[in-house]
């Protein structure tokens, strides 16, 4: 059965996740809800249980359909690899830019901090929406409406310009949005291609296809940052962007590009290390490369170079984060807000799961204290990572590895934190372990998009609106069963017989 599965010509795989999605854009439409009080989600859209698991059935089919995919590039690529499958990415996307964001109305923030500052003239790192009652769109803002921006200013600097070019047009704005993320989606996969074809150690044709198809065509990835929007697909552009300048020996350009992440998404300052010591230790072999061998007596040059480069990076980004802030205001203003978010809110994620748990035991036990447990956790980890990275291990394995310790102490998880990891783990070192960390990443995004239904439908009907027992029941399918389903069972059963003949 699996075999005839593989047989699946690609041309039939593909446009069944086409009429997948569109069937997701007849379902969801946005034009015609994108003004309702208050903003719909899954549950809105999918009221019923029966709903709610034909929804997750029609998940399901969509990453079953690109598994299916992936196999089959992997076993026959196509005659021209990156023009297919990036054309495919095109094609599959133009339907869910007109699909309602149904996992997350971060579009609406969006445009309202947007108008904030284009329309009104203010920071948003100073004046919350609900500031502005007189702006016909406040209703759309929802729970947040009394908050501040959580974003860097180079993301509120392109939402004013977005917003500023047709502030009376709200729809064009949302839209604006989702565009934008789309566009930085593929560029990454542009990025990605260029990655992988020029590392000397993947010289297979199929197994780069194969890799490109699990971003390109990725159902999550998809709904992310399409359908939903997400902002977080520009700040991982820069990221990756800064990667490629440092491996093609740009080290300080590369290092001020990732800088951009940051001014995007201050979630970015985890990767900034690691890339910070690559481009250190590239500015070391661009310097040896320079050198003629006959210049022995100059190698502390190399030093020096070093040197160089540490100067230029720190002065450089010092200098892009004044000119980034300087038309909203100081940054601790920023850094007060995500101090307050990151302290306060819960949801979702195993930190939530241990709180609920002491209060059912009698035990008190407060976000405050736990928040305070899951930081010093995180920065012994980070501390961690950074004692392997100066030993040389990989820049994407300790990026994902930072992203994936965050993901883990959150004490709110939200879906699209499962994006962060991927395009570090797809290029990384084509080894077992990578492969086996690539498909836990790829598990992960599968999981987090059903959660939804977890926390939505079956916490209503099947839980009696228990947070504790959703909470039992999607904490460990989210963050534990990507690493179930990913174990060589049959390896370790053969290992432990031996052992037990032995």
């Amino acid at each position: 059965m699996q075999s005839r599965l593989r047989q699946i010509p690609l041309s039939v795989l593909f446009s069944s996740s086409l009429a997948g999605y569109v069937l997701l854009r007849l379902w969801f439409p946005f034009h015609r809800y994108y003004l309702t009080v208050p903003l719909r989600d899954v549950r809105g859209f999918t009221p019923s249980l029966a709903a709610g698991l034909a929804y997750a059935a029609l998940l399901s089919a969509l990453f079953g359909l690109h598994g299916l995919a992936y196999a089959r590039v992997r076993r026959d690529p196509p005659r021209r690899p990156f023009l297919m499958i990036m054309l495919g990415s095109l094609l599959l996307a133009v339907p869910l830019l007109t699909t309602y964001p149904i996992n997350a109305t971060d579009l609406y923030r969006y445009a309202i901090r947007g108008r904030v500052s284009s329309v009104y003239g203010q920071s948003p790192f100073v004046s919350p929406p609900d500031a502005f009652a007189q702006d016909p769109y406040l209703p759309l803002a929802g729970e947040w409406a009394g908050e501040t921006s959580p974003y860097g200013p180079l993301w509120e600097g392109a939402a004013s310009v977005v917003t500023g070019v047709a502030p009376a047009d709200f729809w064009l704005n949302l839209l604006s949005f989702k565009v934008l993320a789309a566009l930085a989606f593929w560029l990454m996969g542009v990025l990605l291609w260029r990655i992988l074809v020029t590392d000397p150690d993947r010289l297979s044709r199929a197994e780069n296809a194969g890799t490109l198809l699990l971003w390109a065509w990725n159902p999550a990835l998809l709904l992310i940052f399409i359908v939903d929007g997400h902002n977080d697909a520009l700040m991982l552009l820069w990221l990756l962007l800064g990667w490629w300048f440092i491996r093609r020996r740009r080290p300080t350009i590369g290092f001020w590009v990732a800088v951009l992440a940051a001014l995007t998404k201050p979630i970015a300052l985890l990767a900034l290390p690691f890339l910070f010591l690559a481009a250190w230790r590239n500015a070391a072999r661009v310097n040896s490369h320079s050198l003629s061998p006959r210049l022995g007596p100059f190698a502390p040059l190399v030093y020096v170079s070093q040197l160089a480069f540490v100067l230029a990076a720190l002065g450089g980004s010092a200098a892009l984060v004044t000119l980034a802030f300087l038309p909203f205001g100081s940054p601790l203003q920023l850094a007060g807000r995500l101090l307050r978010e990151a302290t306060t809110f819960a949801g979702f994620s195993p930190a939530t799961l241990l709180i609920l748990l002491m209060e059912r035991l009698g035990w008190s036990l407060t976000v405050t204290q736990v928040s305070r447990l899951t930081t010093v956790l995180f920065t012994l980890a980070g501390a961690w990572l950074g004692w392997l990275a100066l030993r040389g291990r990989a820049t994407p394995r300790s990026i994902a590895d930072a992203f994936i310790a965050y993901v883990w102490q959150a004490l709110a998880f939200r879906i699209w934190y499962a994006a962060w990891p991927l395009i570090w783990l797809l290029v990384d070192d084509d080894d077992e372990v990578a492969r086996r960390r690539r498909r836990v990443g790829l598990w992960f995004l599968f999981t987090t998009q059903l959660s939804v239904v977890i926390y939505g439908h079956v916490w209503q009907y099947l839980l009696a609106r228990e947070f504790l027992w959703a909470h039992l029941v999607g904490v460990p399918f989210v963050f534990g069963l990507p690493w179930l389903a990913t174990r060589d069972w049959r390896g370790r059963g053969k290992r432990l017989e031996r052992r037990i003949d032995a």
